[in-house]
């Protein structure tokens, strides 16, 4: 049976309504739309096909490439959300960039980790700098593909945990969204772990607080959306021109090719830097805990 496609919290809640198990709650924050989608274990799990946990939806919209002032906001904003879910007290955080830097939609984790203050080996080099800066214990790794390694993305990051010890592990990486509107224009943080790939039917080992034996942070970004899907939704849209059943009939007409296809802005390059740079700004002020402007001194 088709179905439609997409990492998105939200969009499975739109997709399925209350039978999806999730329930959701609505805010504003300086002119950003917040949506929490509330994943319950047990039934949660089972209707949704995600794992339980809160997902939190930013609707940042393209205010944050548009001028500084917009990004500016849109970083500390996202920065806020991102420090809720980090453990208090001290210790190492350790981002993760998943994907794959060869490929431009899938770009978005090895990016953002480009752009990272990382400072826990300064701490052991030069522990007098580091009070003195007022540095937190940042460490990254941007762990490439199994194509590229051969290695599990989830077993990379259990061997540097296993050594690194950190109190928290950040994933970051591109998802696969149902409708255009939302690349690049939504971030999505959650709580519940993360399955590199599930977006575009390349489903890979889950990374979660199971594993890893630490609490676990997704923080994505959707730059692509399933073909299929997206002329599923023009089909619905428009189904009084194309008649109802509008399913079944795609079933019928797509072959595998278009299952394997996803569609991505044209802008691809520029908004994949862009955004990678807004996640880099929010993840350096939520666990430094300063200003970007403080923060930019010790990396340009």
């Amino acid at each position: 049976m088709f179905e439609k496609r997409t990492d998105l919290a939200l969009e499975v809640r739109e997709l399925r309504g209350e039978e999806s198990g999730i329930a959701v709650s609505e805010q504003n924050s300086g002119g950003i739309k917040i949506t929490e989608a509330v994943v319950a274990e047990g039934d949660g799990e089972k209707n949704s096909g995600k794992p339980a946990g809160v997902y939190t939806t930013l609707d940042i919209g393209s205010a944050w490439r548009e001028s500084r002032e917009g990004f500016s906001n849109t970083a500390n904003i996202l920065a806020s959300r991102i420090s809720l879910l980090l453990p208090q007290g001290e210790g190492t955080v350790l981002v993760a960039g998943l994907g794959n830097w060869e490929i431009t939609p899938d770009s978005i984790g090895p990016r953002t980790v480009k752009g990272l203050l990382v400072t826990r080996h300064i701490k052991s080099i030069d522990s007098a700098l580091f009070e003195s800066a007022g540095f937190k214990s940042l460490a990254a790794t941007a762990t490439g593909v199994l194509s590229q390694t051969g290695v599990e993305t989830a077993e990379q990051i259990k061997s540097i945990c296993d050594a690194v010890k950190p109190k928290c592990v950040v994933a970051v990486d591109a998802l696969a969204a149902r409708r255009l509107t939302r690349l690049c224009t939504t971030v999505q943080l959650s709580n519940g772990g993360i399955a590199p790939g599930s977006g575009v039917a390349n489903r890979r080992s889950a990374i979660n607080s199971k594993l890893l034996g630490v609490p676990v942070i997704a923080l994505g970004v959707p730059t692509v959306v399933d073909a299929a899907t997206l002329a599923c939704d023009i089909l619905e849209e428009n189904s009084g021109a194309f008649g109802g059943d509008t399913e079944k009939k795609l079933e019928g007409m797509l072959g595998s090719a278009w299952r394997d296809s996803f569609v991505a802005p044209k802008e691809i390059d520029m908004l994949a830097r862009r955004i990678s740079s807004l996640l880099a700004t929010a993840l350096n002020i939520a666990v430094h805990q300063m200003p970007a402007e403080q923060i930019n001194d010790f990396i340009f």
